[in-house]
């Protein structure tokens, strides 16, 4: 006769496996088809940034890449989810790609593009002829430029340009498809912006700025015809990181505009070690309190990941955002960094759950994301760009 305890014993392990056996089959919430949608080779280069948009008014969103020092790429999609090389619509020689701005900037009922450039200092303006093929444009004249933000931010109506730079920002005015420079909107600094970002951060119904700088990050309130104030100690007066890239999105569900920072240890971080200052650069966000100051935030893990991108978006699907950081292993060489998922509890806490909603393919040394439905079935798909390897897109299961 087998005893009680032994029954309960061998229940307890039948429970153990079936839960392991459920989880083995479990779905995670997205599926990597990146050997099978993107067309082989194209994407193994320098990617740096990356959107999507209808640039052929076809009903599905194509890609568009930022390339450091090699052909910028264009992805046309087919319609399902897959995509094939329309690279040669776009023209122009090679530059140092950074970052890409995506709007309707000539007013003719299509999507344009600008891409800034870094080194070479030469960035690309290109005009849509509605189909999806692009003839350039000029531009004024081109600084040190690693991020560039478009919104309108004189109230006139059209699409406006903030180039984030080495020293002073600048307001570039859209006048009918044509640019230039609003001298004196945004006051001088002279550190280095890696990103930039618009938003109304106080609620007075125009787009403030937000710098991601190397070293000092800033807030620049709008007067609402574009021109900006900067708003001291807005994150209270917190020892500065090297910070990459930023954010803005409600994470604690108040109403307002939350800021994160995704922050690396390259240039402003090393001399701060070598002065003997400890800054550190694990990523952080910042809660807004409605009038454009930030409060730090712990409801972020305080993990030493190096992070050139991050993003806020709704990964699990339950109304709130989460966010998505790739973790860059080297700056220099390849790497295998996973792509991390960090999901909001609702309120603004928010714990690693990259396991349970990617795979383990979705890694890289990740520059940039772009978030939109590409196969057309309601649920937002994911778009990874290397800086160095193959870009990566993920679709929603």
């Amino acid at each position: 006769m087998i005893s009680n305890g032994t029954l309960l014993l061998r229940f307890s392990a039948l429970i153990v496996f079936l839960t392991l056996t459920a989880s083995s089959f479990a779905t995670l919430p997205y599926k990597d088809i990146s050997d099978s949608a993107l067309p082989p080779g194209v994407t193994d280069r320098r990617s740096m940034d990356v959107e999507m948009a209808d640039f052929d008014q076809d009903g599905d969103l194509d890609i568009i890449v930022a390339m450091e020092f090699s052909k910028n790429l264009l992805l046309i999609n087919q319609g399902d989810g897959t995509f094939s090389d329309g690279s040669d619509h776009l023209p122009g020689p090679v530059h140092d790609s950074e970052d890409i701005a995506i709007s309707d900037f000539d007013g003719d009922g299509d999507l344009d593009a600008i891409i800034v450039s870094e080194d070479d200092r030469i960035d690309l303006y290109y005009l849509n002829d509605g189909t999806g093929k692009f003839s350039t444009a000029p531009l004024p004249p081109a600084e040190i430029t690693n991020g560039v933000a478009s919104g309108d931010i004189d109230g006139d109506g059209d699409t406006d340009i903030i180039t984030g730079n080495a020293g002073s920002n600048f307001a570039w005015l859209n006048d009918q498809g044509n640019f230039a420079i609003k001298t004196g909107a945004i006051p001088s600094k002279d550190w280095v912006s890696q990103d930039v970002q618009l938003g109304d951060l106080d609620g007075d119904g125009d787009l403030d700025l937000v710098e991601a700088n190397e070293g000092k990050n800033r807030v620049l309130l709008n007067d609402g015809q574009g021109k900006f104030t900067v708003v001291e100690k807005a994150f209270g007066g917190i020892t500065p990181r090297e910070s990459r890239q930023a954010a803005l999105g409600d994470v604690d569900g108040d109403g307002d505009l939350d800021v994160a920072f995704g922050n690396g240890s390259l240039g402003y971080y090393r001399r701060q070690a070598e002065a003997g200052n400890d800054i550190g650069f694990a990523n952080r966000l910042f809660l807004n309190d409605g009038n454009a100051s930030f409060t730090l935030s712990h409801g972020l893990p305080d993990e030493e990941l190096q992070s050139v991108h991050i993003d806020l978006i709704d990964l699990d699907h339950d109304g709130d955002l989460d966010i998505l950081t790739p973790h860059v292993e080297s700056f220099r060489e390849p790497g295998q960094g996973r792509v991390r998922a960090y999901l909001n509890d609702g309120s603004g806490g928010f714990t690693d759950q990259t396991a349970a909603i990617f795979p383990d393919s979705f890694r890289g040394n990740g520059w940039d994301t772009a978030v939109g439905d590409v196969n057309g079935d309601g649920k937002p798909d994911i778009y990874l760009a290397n800086r160095w390897g193959e870009d990566r897109l993920l679709i929603g299961n």
